[in-house]
């Protein structure tokens, strides 16, 4: 079982082999998650591409964006219920649980006969998915090594690139042919073949956990996140500044206070010393929810500053994008077997790369300087991916004994609350400089630039915790060994 910070940022630790994965009844675990992982990023990626489809088939376009937005919300809530979930059902029933609710959900969708009905599907959907990104993370926390769990990880990663190549051809096919419910269909099989494993092959509990009396579901506190969360989310799509602004503050005012309540309980959804700056895990989950915040803004808001400041071609746009996601791939793998200092290089490195890169962006945004602005973009996601692999091997590591499965489903849920609050940001912040529909590039670079210089503030400040993060780590671990010498 993991020690309280039981970590020494300059040990070596074992390198681990790719084939490692898939060795000593690891396979079953590896294919599990990696399924996963490819099922939740498929249902993001795949709708923005049928959604046109949709519209023309069964009506609802006042509600284009919701369908995208619920599966969010839920999300984010349902990788915040995996720790509550999972003592009342223990792992197999409430991971394999999971991977059922995906399957209504998606049939829900599939069958429709509106927008409201799609949109009630795409809820329990995202809640689904959740539970099941949520539980991936706390499967990797619990049945593989630090080693394995770097290279698992980075595995991960592939398969969200993956994942994106595959999604919009998914979409586009079934758009093509004017059956957009296919795309929901195709998905049913590998879902409930998902779920039999995970009813059939996962332990009931985990490797690091002790046995633990099953507790109240905290349907209070998880409501109250959940207004918090849906007034952000909410925030990003209005399009008057005041309502941004009040929606924004009123969602940090309610996160705040679900984040209090949970900490007095005793059946937490976030761990003890969530977003504390004074432990190894909060200070981790805050870089988490600032990186996440400003990996939103760029690609939010590039396809407007290529397409109307520089005048190049959706393909173009298209491969901006995938050269992020790509830079971010490459970044994890070359980094995936790294530990000890090296590891240290690569947690420090990688935020001052982003944050390198977004100043250059924001010096070159409005100049004719288009290959310089492509690999900055590339060196962004490349940032993110030789810090991310390392930031959640270690945020597991530090967890502390009895919350190693809440801190691993904390995480994803953490980023996405990132993403959202970067998402409704960009949006206030381009409405403040009188973006609105304009469409002239003397009005959109401005306002792009505006909100990327914005995103230089949370970007700096996740650098700086960076330092403290591994000072602390340092710290608690020479803490623990003094202790044990």
């Amino acid at each position: 079982m993991n020690d309280h910070n039981k970590i020494d940022p300059e040990v070596e630790i074992p390198k681990a082999a790719w084939g490692d994965l898939f060795r000593d009844g690891r396979g079953i675990y590896s294919a599990l998650i990696i399924m996963g992982v490819c099922l939740h990023a498929l249902q993001i990626l795949v709708i923005a591409i049928v959604m046109p489809t949709v519209v023309a088939d069964i009506g609802g376009a006042d509600y284009y964006t919701w369908a995208a937005l619920l599966y969010t919300i839920g999300s984010i809530i349902g990788a915040a219920c995996v720790g509550p979930l999972w003592s009342f059902l223990g792992v197999r029933r409430g991971y394999g649980a999971s991977g059922f609710a995906f399957m209504i959900g998606t049939i829900g969708c599939a069958l429709a006969p509106d927008m409201l009905s799609l949109n009630i599907s795409r809820g329990v959907q995202g809640i689904a998915s959740g539970l099941v990104i949520g539980g991936g993370m706390a499967l990797i926390s619990g049945l593989f090594e630090e080693g394995l769990r770097k290279r698992l990880l980075a595995a991960y990663q592939g398969v969200w690139m993956i994942a994106q190549l595959m999604g919009p051809f998914i979409g586009g096919m079934f758009a093509q042919y004017g059956w957009w419910r296919g795309s929901f269909w195709s998905m049913v099989p590998i879902i409930l073949v998902f779920s039999v494993i995970a009813i059939r092959f996962l332990p009931n509990q985990l490797t690091n956990e002790s046995p633990e009396k099953k507790k109240h579901f905290p349907l209070f506190r998880l409501l109250i996140l959940s207004g918090g969360i849906f007034c952000v989310a909410l925030a990003g799509i209005v399009e008057r500044d005041l309502v941004q602004l009040l929606l924004i503050g009123g969602a940090i005012f309610i996160i705040w206070i679900a984040f209090r309540l949970d900490s007095v309980a005793e059946n937490r959804v976030y761990p003890s010393q969530a977003l504390s700056i004074f432990s190894p895990v909060g200070t981790a989950l805050w870089i988490m929810l600032l990186v996440g915040s400003v990996h939103t803004t760029v690609p939010l808001l590039l396809p407007l500053l290529l397409q109307v400041v520089h005048g190049v071609d959706p393909i173009y746009v298209g491969l901006v994008s995938l050269v992020i996601s790509g830079g971010w791939t490459l970044g994890t793998f070359v980094v995936s077997g790294w530990s000890g200092r090296k590891e240290i290089v690569a947690l420090w490195l990688g935020p001052l790369i982003m944050l390198t890169s977004l100043a250059i962006i924001v010096t070159i945004a409005q100049r004719p300087m288009l290959t310089t602005l492509t690999v900055a973009a590339f060196f962004m996601g490349f940032g993110v991916g030789i810090h991310n692999v390392h930031l959640l091997a270690r945020t597991m590591a530090s967890a502390l004994k009895g919350e190693e499965r809440i801190t691993a489903s904390a995480m994803p849920s953490i980023r996405s609350l990132g993403t959202a609050f970067g998402a409704a940001t960009a949006g206030l912040l381009t409405n403040l400089a009188g973006l609105g529909t304009a469409t002239k590039a003397e009005e959109v670079g401005p306002a792009v630039t505006l909100s990327y210089s914005f995103s230089l503030i949370p970007l700096t400040a996740a650098v700086l915790m960076m330092f403290w993060f591994l000072r602390i780590s340092a710290r608690k671990s020479n803490g623990q060994s003094s202790q044990f010498n």
